[in-house]
């Protein structure tokens, strides 16, 4: 394993987890600023799919027989994946804390969390977990090369995910170390994923395409989940976020086998 793979790595972790050192307990991110990290991490997910793995999984796919459909049929099964793990998680790879209450500070009293808001943790974490768990399998290709614009992408996606994860154990009381365990759990999953697949599953162009079609159609979800789902008070600036999203991906080194 190179040191580029194991810097990738490093960096998934370090952002997720850096967040409970740099927010201080009971401290929020403004709710404008999550907002626009999140629309445009939603879509450089976006663009980046279209732009970068598409055509990656499809290239070993119109040479094999059949395999462009199973591929397609492959990302169908991903976005019904994410749709059951969103029963899980509430959504929170949308970026968001579905309780209105809590995104509003004003209009969340002081006992609202410690009376009756207390976040199923768990199964948070583990639905949550098997998303990025996935969402890393395809990250390395067998033979080493780095999909950058999905590093890129979850790196991003994930900034909202750990600024929201924070605010929900600080909600439920828990302390800096136990929010640093819990956020690390989710961080190293997606590493393990990409380890998964380097280490334990064949190195088949048919498979690794099967693996990204699932994983492509993962993301199309929870990418177009949150362009729809934002709350973006000022249109023209969604626009200029997502257009600049789309020029990121595009300038993102992609697959060596379609751009060289």
């Amino acid at each position: 394993m190179n040191i580029h793979i194991i810097t990738s790595y490093i960096l998934i972790f370090l952002g997720i987890v850096i967040w409970t050192i740099l927010i201080p307990a009971g401290k929020k991110v403004p709710h404008k600023v999550m907002d626009c990290i999140t629309v445009f991490g939603g879509a450089f997910l976006l663009a980046s799919c279209f732009i970068n793995l598409i055509p990656h999984m499809f290239a070993n796919g119109f040479a094999t027989p059949n395999l462009h459909i199973k591929i397609g049929v492959a990302a169908l099964a991903g976005f019904l994946i994410q749709t059951l793990l969103e029963m899980m998680t509430n959504s929170m790879e949308h970026g968001h804390n579905h309780c209105q209450d809590c995104n509003h500070e004003e209009s969340c009293p002081d006992d609202h969390h410690h009376n009756h808001h207390v976040h199923p943790v768990s199964a948070l974490i583990i639905g949550l977990s098997i998303h990025a768990f996935l969402e890393g399998m395809p990250l390395v290709d067998t033979n080493g090369d780095i999909h950058q614009s999905l590093l890129y992408g979850i790196i991003l996606h994930n900034i909202p995910i750990a600024l929201v994860l924070v605010t929900i154990f600080t909600h439920n009381g828990y302390n800096t170390i136990k929010a640093f365990l819990l956020l690390s759990i989710f961080a190293v999953m997606t590493p393990l994923g990409s380890l998964c697949n380097l280490l334990f599953i064949p190195n088949n162009a048919t498979i690794q395409a099967l693996i990204m079609g699932l994983v492509v159609g993962i993301l199309l979800h929870v990418s177009v989940s949150i362009l729809f789902d934002s709350e973006t008070d000022n249109r023209w600036l969604k626009l200029a976020l997502v257009v600049a999203a789309f020029a990121a991906a595009y300038f993102t080194p992609g697959c060596p086998e379609i751009y060289g």
